[in-house]
């Protein structure tokens, strides 16, 4: 049996984007946290702090390969895996990275990718598994609480 213990509760606003293609004056709400992103290695520099939008509906946690690049990793090094999406199937090469937000810190495997339009996607592989994300449209904010598995 596997049990849950859960850490630091953390509360985000969603951020409010004027709709382009919607009636004048309306908006779209997304859930987004600012995060940090290092080689898994002790004393790695960090990268400056960039948004990333917490995707339930992305299967993979992904990074924009521009990222990739500033942390010294060599992209095609990586395992490639293929990912279907709205834009159709694409390869990514998955590689491990630390990922540091407010509610804590994690060791995991993301999916690097060129075109990218935002710099990460916070997705189910990578990201919701070490994180409850509760998501309140209602409240337009989501709240994400550190899982830690024992």
């Amino acid at each position: 049996m596997v049990s849950l213990l859960l850490g630091i509760h953390l509360q985000i606003a969603y951020k409010k984007f004027p709709d382009a293609f919607g009636p004048p004056g309306a908006f779209l709400y997304c859930a987004m946290l600012n995060i940090q992103v290092a080689l898994p290695l002790s004393n790695a520099p960090r990268t400056k702090r960039f948004e990333a939008v917490i995707d339930s509906g992305a299967t993979r946690t992904l990074l924009h390969a521009d990222l990739a690049v500033h942390l010294g990793l060599n992209i095609m090094t990586g395992q490639i895996e293929r990912t279907q999406g709205i834009s159709g199937s694409e390869s990514v090469y998955l590689h491990e990275v630390m990922i540091y937000l407010p509610a804590g810190s994690v060791k995991t495997k993301v999916g690097f990718k060129d075109n990218l339009p935002i710099g990460g996607l916070l997705g189910m592989n990578g990201f919701f598994e070490f994180f409850k994300v509760t998501f309140d449209p209602n409240l337009k904010a989501c709240e994400i609480q550190r899982i830690y598995h024992t």
